[in-house]
């Protein structure tokens, strides 16, 4: 088996001290990954994130993309490459500080996207606080508190779904108006930690929580990802991240409850 890892990281550290710098600070990720021989598959990833300081204001956009594809019946007459993971996403935040290194308050707006969850289209309007508990090069601790506000477009209608054929409306559509492009509103609640355990090794996880205002019981969704990051050289680091994505009410009736990202990249830095 042939495997191919390339993976480029272009990182501008940024300081939140009240010293910090203003100006354009960014990170990139770029990763490319092949298998051949008894099984064959390619798989693209990329990551960016702007941001833009003034003196108490901070503009950012951030994005991803991730597609994976795979060769099926390979070696008969009926091969052919399948597309077997995509998603992606683009956001756009502002944040004013209130308290140099402590408190912040936001404001977010966001697209996505992930067919294989059932979700053609997604949009988030976020609005909510960041507050710092530990702010400092060795440890840093902050939760955010706000609303979310969210609109899908689902791939494939519930109500034409023969397996929902005699059930409720209820028991079919998830949020609420639109059956086909439904509405959510959330409480949000984001904790994030990460610890330099030494100038090598860096551990970190972030957990976000999203109650239904509107339908507590039945739907509620939980992002997570602990990481940990190894400096190997003065320019390369290894990263290894776990990311879920858990729904208690899937958008097709159907599908699991947790999508997860299990990556390991390599990371230049300069």
């Amino acid at each position: 088996m042939l495997r191919i890892v390339l993976s480029f990281f272009l990182l501008s550290s940024l300081a939140q001290a009240e010293d910090a710098k203003k100006g354009l600070y960014n990170q990139s990720e770029l990763g490319y990954v092949v298998t051949g021989g008894n099984s064959a598959s390619e798989t693209t990833s990329f990551k960016q994130k702007s941001e833009y300081f003034w003196d108490h204001d901070v503009l950012s956009i951030n994005g991803h993309y991730i597609q994976a594809s795979g060769l099926v019946n390979q070696g008969t007459d009926e091969e052919d490459t399948q597309t077997t993971a995509e998603n992606w996403s683009a956001t756009l935040r502002y944040d004013r500080v209130i308290t140099p290194k402590w408190f912040k308050m936001f404001v977010g707006y966001g697209m996505r996207g992930d067919r294989f969850q059932g979700v053609s289209e997604g949009q988030d309007i976020d609005v909510g606080a960041t507050y710092y508990t530990a702010n400092s090069k060795t440890y840093t601790q902050f939760f955010q508190l706000g609303y979310r506000y969210t609109r899908e477009l689902l791939t494939i209608d519930p109500r034409v779904n023969p397996d929902n054929l005699g059930k409720s409306i209820d028991e079919i559509c998830v949020g609420v108006g639109n059956c086909h492009h439904p509405e959510f509103h959330y409480f949000r609640l984001k904790g994030s930690i990460e610890y330099a355990h030494s100038k090598t090794l860096t551990l970190g996880a972030w957990v976000e929580y999203l109650p239904s205002v509107t339908d507590f019981a039945d739907d509620q969704r939980i992002n997570y990802s602990p990481y940990i990051q190894s400096v190997l050289t003065d320019i390369f680091s290894l990263k290894v991240a776990y990311e879920g994505r858990y729904r208690s009410k899937p958008a097709v009736q159907g599908n699991e409850l947790t999508d997860f990202t299990f990556t390991t990249s390599l990371l230049a830095n300069f």
